[in-house]
């Protein structure tokens, strides 16, 4: 952590010298907002003792006039109810402060205001970047006693359970760099319930959960959601990965895909004692890509029940296939993606095949095999370089080459989909709610009476 901090950290951290000594926090959680309202700062949830929110407001240089606008009423929020108690050098931007109805304190990171604005580059990842840096100095210093930092968005309420199900989990947290909540999508709660938001969030997430089952039935070691409002984070697996890294987007996708070559991410069950993060469901331009980009591409659709898209479940198969290789290619120790698979008649494994060998996987198996001195030194050496991003650019090439993707209908009456269903409970509960959520059925099935799309 010392050498990550003194190399690699955001230059905001070095404020946190001048910080007077005063309470130690049991738990820290950072959340970046932009253009954001400040009912998120309801009172956190209970983790005996008190916790610190890093609370890092954010624009970029050049940001439209409501933003700056949004972002001053969220910060003039904090200064009204809550009391300073301390204040950094003005160039700094960083500000802590009491709160005095509930057990926590919030340090405020100020990435708003003329001259502390983020490049237009950074975005989300380096507002996270920036929060997580000061989470894990204190940390550093034993002035967080946990040992994990806790990321989340300012759309996203947090269940009562959100801080006890990890204090009182701790041999979930033995040995792993990451954990992530369960989830669920809600309606945003403004007072106005929107279908069309709702059934476009609800379309994304079956994506999500079903992709992460896909990846599962494959064998593959990075079978988690990347969603960056349900990260917890190891400090030290943090520090040894770099960090959050400066994107404008996916920040929490290559966080995870870098933490998983550390030690497992380990997804948390939902239950009693670790109930779901509520995520609103909403429009969002915040990002190019993510749920909320999404949502509005899918409520833009003529027909979102029957245009937006799913995988074939022919790609994850595939997947399975090449993963289930490993064993036979260290035995063997072939670095020809040919002699390994077992078919290569079929149109789909001669997919694969092209796919490998465009993506030079005899290179990586050499290398895997000088690296190795067993079977299982050897699977790691291939997942590592065979990761979460190589894994997307394998189905993303089946899909193009042929396996294109298909409607919901189709999906649903697949039978490699009524397998994933049968073998993991949470897509299968999701895919319950979702086939008799009204505004997710299209048109014809309603008797005509469906929802009115843009």
């Amino acid at each position: 952590m010392e050498k990550y901090l003194q190399t690699y950290a955001e230059p905001a951290v070095s404020a946190l010298d001048d910080l007077p000594a005063g309470p130690r926090w049991e738990n820290v959680l950072v959340i970046p907002a932009c253009n954001e309202r400040p009912r998120f700062l309801r009172p956190p949830p209970p983790c005996g003792g008190r916790s610190l929110m890093v609370l890092v407001i954010n624009q970029a240089a050049g940001a439209a006039p409501d933003v700056s606008l949004n972002n001053r009423a969220l910060a003039e929020a904090v200064r009204t109810g809550f009391e300073l108690s301390w204040q950094s050098a003005p160039a700094q931007g960083l500000s802590l402060w009491r709160d005095p109805a509930a057990p926590r304190d919030l340090l405020l990171a100020d990435r708003y205001s003329e001259g502390l604005q983020l490049p237009a580059a950074g975005g989300v990842g380096l507002a996270r970047k920036t929060g997580a840096d000061l989470a894990l100095e204190l940390v550093r210093r034993r002035r967080v006693r946990s040992r994990w930092i806790h990321c989340s968005d300012a759309d996203a309420r947090l269940p009562e359970t959100y801080f006890t199900c990890v204090n009182g989990r701790a041999e979930q947290g033995a040995g792993c760099a990451a954990l992530v909540y369960p989830f669920s999508h809600v309606e945003d709660g403004e007072g106005v319930q929107d279908d069309a938001v709702l059934a476009a969030t609800q379309r994304y997430e079956l994506s999500l959960r079903y992709y992460v089952a896909g990846l599962k039935y494959a064998g593959s070691p990075y079978a988690f959601h990347t969603i960056g409002s349900t990260i917890a984070v190891s400090a030290v697996a943090y520090a040894k990965v770099r960090g959050f890294p400066r994107r404008a987007a996916g920040e929490d996708f290559y966080l995870l895909n870098k933490l998983a070559k550390v030690a497992p991410v380990v997804q948390l069950e939902k239950g009693p004692e670790c109930a779901a993060i509520e995520i609103a469901a909403r429009r969002s331009d915040r990002v190019p890509f993510g749920t909320g980009a999404a949502v509005g591409r899918i409520t833009a659709m003529c027909d979102p029940a029957g245009d937006y898209r799913y995988y074939d479940p022919a790609v994850f198969d595939l997947l399975g296939t090449w993963l289930r290789c490993l064993p036979a290619a260290w035995r063997s120790r072939s670095t020809d993606p040919g002699t390994l698979l077992p078919d290569q008649n079929g149109q789909g494994q001669q997919a694969l095949l092209a796919a490998l060998r465009k993506m030079n996987t005899g290179k990586a198996l050499e290398h895997a095999f000088r690296q190795s001195g067993d079977l299982d030194q050897f699977s790691r050496q291939v997942h590592t370089w065979f990761d979460a991003f190589r894994t997307l650019k394998l189905i993303h090439a089946l899909r193009d080459a042929c396996l294109p993707s298909i409607s919901f209908a189709e999906l649903a009456v697949h039978p490699l989909y009524g397998a994933l269903l049968a073998a993991d409970p949470e897509l299968a509960a999701f895919h319950q709610h979702f086939d008799s959520f009204p505004a997710c059925k299209p048109a014809s099935a309603l008797g005509g009476q469906g929802l009115s799309y843009p």
